[in-house]
């Protein structure tokens, strides 16, 4: 089985390293794979996060949820908390998809867009 390349997730280095190690917790629970990138050149040391799935093409419909739920679950936690959860999905073949702005059900769209 190969690894595919999900999406990279570019996270605001404003967030506390706690925060970002409870989003790729969350991540490898759901069995996906997280690289973090050495290039943080993006916006002052942003946090490039990789997510890779080792699958066929056709598992990846069902990675492409349990992403789109483990992000959706870990802003949600951020929210209770008081925090904002600044960060952008990226993938070649889609436009980025902003945190701060894109509801639970536009990050499971944009996912499901992955699968076409």
């Amino acid at each position: 089985m190969s690894e595919i390349p999900l999406c990279s997730i570019l996270i605001s280095s404003q967030l506390s390293p706690d925060e970002i190690e409870s989003l790729e917790t969350s991540l490898s629970l759901s069995s996906l794979k997280i690289q973090k990138s050495s290039n943080r050149v993006l916006g002052v040391d942003d946090i490039v996060l990789i997510i890779t799935v080792a699958s066929t093409t056709a598992q990846l419909i069902d990675y492409s949820i349990k992403a789109a739920k483990a992000i959706n679950n870990w802003r949600q936690k951020l929210r209770e908390k008081g925090i904002e959860a600044k960060g952008k999905l990226k993938h070649p073949k889609l436009p980025d998809i902003d945190f701060s702005t894109a509801t639970e059900a536009e990050i499971e769209a944009w996912f499901k867009r992955l699968e076409a």
